[in-house]
């Protein structure tokens, strides 16, 4: 079930990087800021025939407090029981992300028949991107997560730290619903998504094995890429479809047709509109993703989007106003050179062989492993 936060934004203060959240209102973590952990108060406390059973007491005693409860707990419990607890939280509306992700790790191959897909978003955030990025990381691949995230509530290394998300398989970027603030709101500085970002990711997907679910990303109003950016994305091991919506670097870049290793795809082949449908489309007939069947999805979203309505909708009113862009074929994922030509015209200017040892020299330099502090000690 999806909890939608509509919280209005006035002060803009609250995504200051460097005020925390006050503890008082927060003592639980970011897991309980938008949903509670407690059963509703005197929920099924008594039974029209009599005495609750022992099973019904001990349900109402496992579920009264949500915060306590792991993985590690279900381990000998049997699916007949988990399935019996997971349909008395939906008969009291309680069927919290943290239940969710609970069953989906516990019970990998039974819970994603009665619950394959789950909803969340956050259209008023109240704590840090990267908190609420906690929140939906699933190392052992328990879950995967389409997300969905407005700039304007990111930091730099929140951005760069999306590599960190081993379960992320699409992501969608875009500006938020207001561009301008109101004469009421003061304003709160947007973290583009650059070139030099997009680098970051490559990088790591090069060195740390980051993205290796990553199949989709959807860019809205990204006006500070480039062509430079669509080279780094190849390096992302499965990225599929490349979607853009007004990024005039990109736009101008693939108005001749194939570049980089992309090529532009017709609309007519894309109806989905959601990034979920979109994620949906690009797995179909996919060989690769058969290992993948019948894991659970999250569908996460922080911030609230403008609505694709204003970007026009690629099969009705604007069919010109996204751009899809699909691998080549013959492209396979690898390093990448931002500028082939200069390091070839730097080959020829070497002699006596050392063109080959300077090579060398580059690779090995090329070849260090990588990670998250890494890529941020060259932003800061």
């Amino acid at each position: 079930m999806a909890t939608t936060n509509a919280w209005k934004i006035n002060s803009g203060q609250v995504y200051s990087e460097t005020v925390p959240a006050p503890a008082t209102l927060f003592k639980n973590g970011p897991a309980w800021i938008h949903e509670t952990p407690f059963l509703p108060q005197g929920w099924e406390d008594s039974s029209t025939n009599g005495a609750p059973s022992l099973m019904h007491s001990a349900m109402r005693k496992i579920l009264s407090d949500q915060r306590s409860l792991t993985p590690t707990l279900f381990a000998n419990v049997p699916w007949h029981l988990a399935s019996y607890l997971w349909g008395c939280l939906g008969r009291c509306r309680k069927q919290t992300l943290h239940m969710w992700k609970l069953f989906a790790t516990a019970y990998p191959a039974e819970f994603p028949k009665i619950s394959q897909y789950r909803s969340m978003k956050i259209e008023g955030p109240r704590v840090t991107m990267r908190e609420y990025l906690g929140l939906v990381k699933s190392d052992g691949l328990n879950w995967r997560v389409v997300l969905s995230l407005a700039t304007s509530y990111a930091r730099v290394p929140e951005l760069v730290g999306i590599a960190d998300i081993r379960n992320l398989v699409a992501l969608e970027i875009a500006p938020p619903s207001h561009l301008g603030p109101s004469s009421e709101e003061v304003e709160i500085p947007m973290t583009a998504l650059t070139d030099r970002l997009v680098r970051a990711w490559s990088e790591l997907a090069q060195t740390a094995e980051a993205f290796s679910q990553f199949r989709v990303l959807i860019l809205r109003h990204q006006t500070a890429l480039s062509k430079v950016a669509l080279r780094y994305l190849r390096a992302l091991p499965v990225l599929q479809f490349v979607v853009v919506y007004k990024c005039d670097g990109i736009a101008s870049a693939v108005s001749g047709g194939e570049v980089d290793g992309w090529k532009i795809a017709e609309a007519k082949q894309f109806p989905p509109e959601t990034l979920y449908e979109f994620y949906q489309a690009s797995c179909k007939g996919s060989s690769g993703e058969e290992s993948g069947v019948g894991t659970p999805v999250l569908d996460f979203q922080i911030g609230q989007k403008k609505s694709p309505m204003s970007d026009g909708r690629a099969n009705h009113a604007h069919p010109h106003s996204a751009i899809y862009l699909q691998r080549t074929a013959l492209e396979a994922p690898g390093r990448v050179d931002p500028e082939p030509s200069t390091r070839k015209r730097k080959g020829v200017r070497v002699h006596d062989g050392q063109g080959e040892r300077a090579h060398s020299r580059k690779a090995v330099m090329r070849s260090r492993t990588k990670d998250i502090s890494d890529m941020l000690s060259e932003f800061f």
